[in-house]
């Protein structure tokens, strides 16, 4: 139910040619916060938006809540590579972020987030495949002290693991802070915010941004083409909208 922590970094050499991909980022609310399970309209919604990565917040493993690990299963239905990085023990299994990918996942990294004074510990969930680097988070919701910590331990462990990286590396994640916030001021620190900030939350009549995707401003850059929030039957999915974004590179 764990991560499985690749043995050594890959090289991180980006193929000749340019090329173009989609990511998505998604609070997908364990498939359950407005029905009894959201995951074949996510899947089917994956498929249709053309993204090739997912990063997914709040995802369950193997619990009394959902007795299933959701990430694997997403992963299976759509024939993709998965990991999960457990953020907290949770009801005799485990609570975290998630990432699924078309393409086989060269290398893959859980990282452990601090908690500070917040409601719970977080972790940093990150693959390499032989596009890119993207990684997921979510960050704390009710501390603005402990949001900025795991976010300074995210900066820490990309320039640490991808600094100089030939491939694009991009960060994803539902980070529970508006765009003026602190904590999205330091992730501007170390990376370009490629998705802009229209809203994604709540997804029945949304009204602020909290999700975001961003490329690392030390690796291989990006031209963006497009980024766009969907809205179209997805208010019922899960409490958030899938965030996407393409790039050229």
């Amino acid at each position: 139910m764990g991560c499985l922590l690749a043995a050594a970094l890959v090289s991180c050499q980006n193929n000749a040619g340019q090329k173009t991909l989609t990511v998505m980022s998604y609070n997908v609310g364990v498939f359950s916060k407005y029905q009894t399970n959201s995951m074949p309209g996510i899947a089917q919604l994956i498929r249709e938006s053309g993204a090739a990565l997912v990063g997914m917040s709040e995802l369950d493993s193997c619990n009394t809540r959902h007795n299933a690990y959701q990430v694997k299963d997403l992963g299976e239905m759509l024939e993709w590579d998965y990991l999960f990085s457990r953020a907290i023990p949770y009801r005799g299994g485990a609570y975290g972020d998630g990432i699924v990918s078309a393409k086989p996942m060269l290398a893959k990294f859980c990282i452990p987030l601090s908690q500070g004074d917040g409601a719970e510990a977080r972790s940093l969930c990150v693959v390499e495949t032989e596009d890119c680097v993207f990684g997921a988070t979510h960050l704390d919701h009710v501390s603005n002290a402990a949001a900025l910590q795991q976010m300074k331990e995210v900066n820490e462990w990309f320039a640490a693991n991808y600094a100089g990286c030939k491939k694009p590396v991009f960060l994803c994640g539902d980070l529970n802070v508006y765009p003026d916030s602190e904590v999205i001021a330091l992730a501007q620190t170390a990376w370009t915010l490629i998705s802009g900030t229209n809203v994604t939350f709540p997804s029945r009549n949304p009204n602020r941004c909290i999700d975001y995707i961003f490329a690392f401003q030390d690796a291989a850059p990006v031209e963006v083409v497009s980024t766009r929030v969907i809205t179209e039957g997805t208010a019922d999915l899960s409490d958030h909208l899938p965030l996407v974004v393409t790039v050229k590179f």
